[in-house]
């Protein structure tokens, strides 16, 4: 038994009472009941309380209605309308009290009636949809929370027993609040199960399904947990692409290549997509298999489904690789691609800064004009925080880091470079770069 179950096995102070209330009918059988109470009677009381339960004088129907419901419950009509009556009245009464304490213990007194309704009538061979009583005592609670905050937590299991017993019959609204109850108790397999099942009850709903896959997608957040998910979910759906897809990353994310390698065979089967060989070339990129990564990600972008926030990540990882191959010209060919498709995309900026920095290491003397390269990067870090203000913090230590790199005062007297001059770095292992930049005091 789940914690959702357990709740509504606790019997209240209230119930136990009612029962003791209604023990002596209980005790005698219905058809006994009924031959020992002549009509005359039963039409009496029943007429009596109904005048006042009618003009909705509550105290005084009841007298006349415990009797009827202890003498004969199902009359007139052999139904439940007498107990519906009794929840109404009590109710009616807790309305009318003057002190919270007296309204609580009448709305108690209500929900006890909702224990015994059911075995009440069916004792007295009356017809009772059990399913009915259970789904109206948790609404009642629901309805009636502030005055019977302790029965707020049983209201999920109330449910439970009632699609138990209905199965799909049940509301889908229902089925909601028992898993929503089932997630705040941290019972994720048995909200897991019911979804599935909940799935091919209300497959037509779209609202629960839209539901359902909110809440899981927000069942297990970390990685390892939602990679057991995910794998559990692709053994019962193997054609789902979507979840084919989301394992592949989380794969790939947890360093699982070897799953990853398998995984991604069978997803760019399934679902030959720019994004799907975006997925791949990454794999093949982090795994430092450059040319293979360029060759998906050139595939990725004659497919359909490239949209612009795609492209932009694609051209960023083109350069990547570019730039893991030693094609420096042509790895800022494609970041400047990527800032085609995203003018805002600060992180490419640096990565261009970050290649004129690699280009200075590359040609190794560190002489003057070297150092003068390292305005250039700097550039591209003030415009990488310019537009992106997150990077703020990564671009301004970069920039105090290749500050202290920039030409000193007798290099600038040495070349005859004035600050605020224009510098344009076009010369010898940087003749690819084509840049103009600023000279910049020390």
């Amino acid at each position: 038994m789940n914690a959702t179950s357990a709740r509504l096995s606790r019997p209240c102070a209230a119930t136990l009472m009612f029962l003791l209330i209604l023990g002596s009918a209980l005790a005698r059988p219905a058809q006994a009941q009924s031959e020992e109470i002549s009509d005359q009677d039963k039409r009496v009381h029943y007429s009596l309380y109904y005048e006042d339960f009618k003009n909705q004088n509550f105290e005084s129907a009841l007298p006349n209605l415990r009797w009827i419901i202890e003498k004969v419950p199902a009359y007139p009509s052999n139904d439940d309308r007498n107990f519906e009556r009794l929840i109404e009245a009590y109710a009616g009464i807790s309305g009318q009290a003057e002190s919270d304490e007296l309204k609580a213990a009448y709305m108690d007194s209500a929900l006890a009636v909702f224990d015994v309704a059911v075995p009440t009538l069916q004792e007295a061979g009356a017809e009772v949809d059990e399913v009915q009583w259970l789904i109206r005592k948790g609404r009642f609670i629901q309805e009636n929370a502030e005055l019977l905050p302790d029965a707020l937590g049983d209201v999920a299991a109330i449910y439970l027993a009632a699609y138990e017993t209905a199965g799909c019959e049940v509301d889908p609204y229902y089925i909601r609040v028992i898993i929503d109850d089932q997630v705040r108790s941290d019972e994720k397999q048995e909200a897991v199960l019911l979804m599935d099942e909940a799935e091919a009850c209300y497959a037509d709903n779209a609202e629960m399904m839209t539901y359902i896959t909110e809440v899981r997608n927000s069942l297990f957040r970390s990685p390892d947990e939602r990679m057991a998910f995910l794998e559990d979910r692709l053994e019962k759906d193997p054609q789902n692409t979507e979840i084919v897809a989301e394992l592949f990353e989380i794969y790939l994310q947890l360093g699982e290549r070897a799953k990853a390698g398998e995984l991604g065979k069978t997803l760019l089967s399934m679902q030959p997509t720019a994004r799907t060989y975006q997925l791949l070339a990454k794999m093949h990129l982090e795994d430092g298999e450059a040319e293979e990564a360029l060759e998906l990600y050139e595939q990725a972008l004659e497919l359909p489904g490239a949209d612009e926030g795609l492209k932009r990540d694609i051209y960023y990882n083109m350069g990547t690789a570019q730039q893991q191959l030693g094609r420096l010209s042509n790895a800022r060919a494609d970041f400047r691609r990527a800032l085609d498709e995203d003018p805002n995309f600060g992180q490419a900026y640096i990565a261009i800064g970050d290649l004129y920095v690699t280009a200075v290491s590359e040609c190794g003397s560190f002489e003057r004009d070297d150092r003068a390269v390292y305005w250039l990067a700097v550039d591209y870090y003030e415009r990488a925080k310019s537009v992106d203000p997150e990077l703020a913090s990564q671009a301004n230590q970069k920039i105090s880091t290749y500050r202290r790199t920039f030409p000193d005062q007798e290099m600038l007297f040495f070349k005859n470079w004035e600050a605020g001059q224009s510098h344009r770095i076009d010369y010898g292992c940087y003749s690819w770069i084509g840049e103009t930049t600023t000279v910049r005091s020390p």
